[in-house]
């Protein structure tokens, strides 16, 4: 019901707008027909991470991730890690599954959004995954014991500044401690970058077009504070 409610609204407030909207609706839905997932479904819970200040999780347009796509593909850097921030529902692990990366992971610290994107992931097409290993970790992002160094980074706004600024400061531990590591982080709904840039005033920047902004951040332990 809470969806129900949230499309009258909007719909009330810009018919118009809300026509564009459900044409592009019906496009994703297609792209998720063709993946064998369902992610369209906005989750309007906050998140509690341990700095407080979680966002809900949004599906990104497929035509958001076919750009970061692009862009990765003329990188030289290494696909050993996907971590995917905040993954919701799963569409961006279930996407990038396609590209032979040792591991794909999501990093979802709600019990249910972890669930739905495990369904999701069992039910991509036979065929489509080609990475090496696909999965949930359901935990804090800002707590959780992962390797950042290395890895291709995924966020959807995810965070508020609170946690923000503490996972860039986490990313900017390990990198100074292994001086020579890099991450490639990609930001879509940049809303909070300023946390990233205020950790990372050095790092390269790129932005990439597209139906929503996404911004690519170049990081390593020369770009931090």
């Amino acid at each position: 019901m809470d969806y129900l409610a949230y499309l009258l609204r909007k719909t009330l407030q810009d018919p118009v707008r809300m026509v564009g909207s459900g044409f592009r609706w019906l496009e994703e839905a297609r792209m998720d027909r063709r993946l064998g997932i369902w992610t369209q479904r906005r989750v309007f819970v906050r998140p509690a991470t341990s700095a407080g200040d979680g966002r809900p999780c949004q599906p990104v347009p497929y035509s958001v991730l076919a750009a970061i796509e692009r862009h990765l593909r003329s990188q030289d850097f290494p696909l050993a890690r996907f971590l995917d921030v905040g993954c919701g529902a799963g569409r961006p692990l279930a996407y990038f599954s396609r590209l032979p990366f040792d591991s794909v992971v999501g990093i979802e610290i709600d019990p249910a959004a972890a669930a739905l994107a495990r369904r999701n992931l069992r039910r991509l097409r036979p065929g489509w995954a080609r990475c090496g290993s696909l999965g949930i970790l359901q935990e804090d992002a800002l707590q959780a014991d992962v390797d950042w160094v290395g890895a291709v980074v995924y966020l959807a706004n995810p965070f508020g500044p609170r946690s923000m600024a503490a996972f860039a400061e986490r990313l900017r531990t390990q990198l100074l401690a292994r001086p020579g590591g890099r991450i490639l982080l990609y930001y879509a709904l940049p809303l909070q970058e300023e946390g990233l840039r205020s950790v990372f005033p050095g790092a390269r920047q790129e932005t990439l077009e597209g139906l929503e902004p996404c911004r690519v951040y170049h990081l390593d332990a020369a770009g931090a504070a």
